[in-house]
């Protein structure tokens, strides 16, 4: 008889949500919440949250995931980068290097 050798689990992937797919109940604010601190014109009541039907399309195609970290973007292929990828990655860059600088040249 043969031994059946035991499977390897799959990598999990991450799922990638985008605004009109996400379950109602994952949705952080119901229709018809206020939304207080964007009230910003006297003349005007502050913003209420709509139904999802209600926002334009383009608004459903915004990925719902954190960015990326440095480290993660270090990782990646450059041939993979998108321009927003490679965007992102030099401003990560430019954060860091300020930050030893400024680490350095501070006055004690």
């Amino acid at each position: 008889s043969q031994q059946q050798q035991p499977q390897q689990p799959q990598p999990q992937q991450r799922s990638i949500t985008t605004f009109h797919q996400t379950p109602i109940a994952q949705f952080p604010m119901k229709p018809g919440t206020t939304l207080d601190g964007l009230g910003i014109y006297k003349e005007q009541d502050a913003p209420v949250v709509l139904e999802r039907s209600e926002y334009p399309e383009w608004l459903g195609e915004l990925v719902t995931r954190p960015p990326q970290t440095l480290g993660q973007l270090k990782r990646l292929p450059q041939e993979e980068a998108t321009l927003q990828d490679m965007q992102r990655y030099i401003k990560l860059e430019r954060k860091v290097a300020i930050k030893e600088y400024n680490d350095e040249h501070r006055k004690s």
